[in-house]
């Protein structure tokens, strides 16, 4: 058993850990690991998983409460780095989560196989090194130790697992590192890779900016079928929305808040309800006498913070958008128009209305010529996408640049990229397909014989310039970094 209690860390200044960093590496490695697994960040509230495991390999078992605890970390990470892009459904969230548990006690197994096994002292030092578990005198805390065990759903013995595994796979890729060596030949392939350049000409065909013609006739006929009546139908219940609109009105306002109204912030949570009407009516003075001033007068006085940065713009917005209060009086203004002053929850309102659109309500009689002609555009765009792309690879193999002026198109450039690149300059992007396609191109000149679709869009593709790589070029000093390159790639993918 461990003895955590009563432990003091002695000499904590700053020299020490300085003339010591090497020393630290492993205990740095630890705590990453243990980061990535949620210890060093206490959540809000403690894990629990369902019964079962998550995953395992050889008999050895990742629990739901692991997998909860590494996917509760990786989200924060994927959510702070991507923002509002951040989707965990199609970053496979979950799936990745578990692949980097497996992988990690993989690697853990592949340390024991090979000799590699920390001791219980290792694991205890990194533990009473850590500053997360030290109260202000340095010494080790046991309540400060537990209320993270606790936290995160650790008992003792699982906690000092997960350090003793990530220890063991350091401990691992350090010995990867120092003996893992690089055949000559597979030196110079990594050359050849990084040092052969290419430059492609494509033509890019937008399928989404494919127009289709659709005549009246085709339309009489597809509405004349019982096949096209029942799409048209289907199509017009499923999309409601297309065709009915609620009223929307767009609005600029001021807001003067005042002591107990809704989010008041600041000096406006210091001003009594009196004192806020006598400012907005002064405020509403200003604006009657100029209403051309409303956007300046709110990026002055509006206490709603947005509000200053955009003149009290609130854009268009339905009626059950806003507070009762304020949309009953917008919703009764006409354009241009600015109200009187608006009690709500927020305080006291000066609404100017700046535009409306009035409610839609469009039936099936009205809308199936409309429906029928997208229905039609649709069905027909995938065989005009082919047609177009055949049209211009025969223009290319030809070099017929008149037929492809015809068709809205040129041929652009990627500029020079290296073999082994992992995308494509010009908008090929690292579609696999594409990349094969360009590094068997072995000619200036060469056209790929078919048309390759990627993100999107269709691509013609030309060789414009091949130049391999200089093996003379490659000197004893290049070489032996190319080694060291190697080896860093070895371990980090080992991991």
């Amino acid at each position: 058993m461990f003895r955590w209690k009563n432990k003091k860390i002695d000499n904590l200044d700053s020299s020490r850990f300085k003339k010591n960093i090497p020393a630290y590496v492993v205990l740095a490695l630890a705590i990453g690991a243990m980061t990535f697994f949620g210890i060093c960040e206490p959540p809000s509230g403690q894990l629990s998983g369902p019964s079962g495991i998550a995953g395992s390999v050889d008999g050895t078992e990742i629990t739901p409460v692991e997998f909860r605890r590494a996917h509760l970390q990786q989200r924060q990470q994927y959510q702070q780095q991507f923002k509002e892009n951040f989707d965990p459904v199609r970053m496979r969230l979950s799936e990745r989560v578990l692949n980097q548990l497996i992988d990690q006690l993989v690697l853990y197994k592949a340390a024991r196989e090979n000799g590699i096994f920390v001791p219980d002292s290792e694991v205890e030092k990194v533990i009473l090194d850590a500053e997360f578990f030290r109260d202000e005198n340095g010494n080790f805390n046991a309540e400060n130790f537990a209320r993270y065990l606790k936290g995160q759903g650790f008992t003792e013995h699982s906690f000092t697992e997960e350090i003793r595994r990530s220890l063991a796979a350091n401990q691992l890729r350090s010995f990867v590192t120092q003996t893992y060596t690089n055949s000559r030949r597979s030196v110079e392939l990594d050359y050849k890779l990084a040092e052969t350049k290419l430059n492609v000409d494509y033509i890019k065909i937008d399928n989404q900016a494919v127009k289709v013609d659709v005549s009246n006739s085709d339309i009489d006929e597809f509405l004349a079928s019982e096949d096209g009546k029942k799409k048209v139908d289907d199509y017009y219940n499923a999309n409601q929305s297309e065709f009915s609109r609620d009223k929307k009105v767009k609005a600029r306002h001021i807001l003067i808040a005042f002591e107990g109204a809704r989010r008041a912030t600041g000096e406006a949570a210091k001003r009594s309800k009196d004192q806020a009407r006598q400012k907005a009516e002064e405020v509403l003075a200003q604006v009657k006498q100029d209403p051309s001033k409303f956007v300046a007068l709110a990026k002055q006085y509006t206490d709603e913070p947005s509000g200053k940065e955009k003149g009290g713009d609130l854009g268009f917005f339905k009626k059950e958008t806003m507070v009762k209060e304020f949309s009953e009086v917008a919703f009764a203004m006409k354009k241009g128009e600015v109200s009187a002053l608006v009690e709500s929850p927020f305080g006291f309102h000066i609404i100017k209305v700046e535009d409306i659109e009035e409610a839609k309500s469009t039936s099936l009689e009205d809308a199936q010529r409309g429906i029928a002609e997208k229905i039609l555009a649709r069905d027909k765009k995938p065989e005009l996408i082919k047609e177009n792309a055949a049209k211009a690879l025969q223009a290319a193999k030809d070099g017929d640049t008149t037929a492809l002026q015809g068709l809205g198109l040129k041929w652009q450039e990627t500029g020079e990229f290296a073999l082994n690149a992992r995308f494509i300059p010009g908008g090929l992007g690292s579609n696999e397909e594409v990349k094969k396609a360009i590094y068997s191109l072995r000619k200036p000149g060469d056209v790929f014989p078919e048309v390759l679709t990627s993100s999107g869009s269709s691509y013609v593709l030309r060789l414009k310039s091949r130049k391999e790589a200089d093996l003379s070029q490659l000197s004893d000093q290049k070489r032996t970094e190319l080694v060291e390159s190697q080896k860093f790639l070895q371990a980090f993918w080992l991991f």
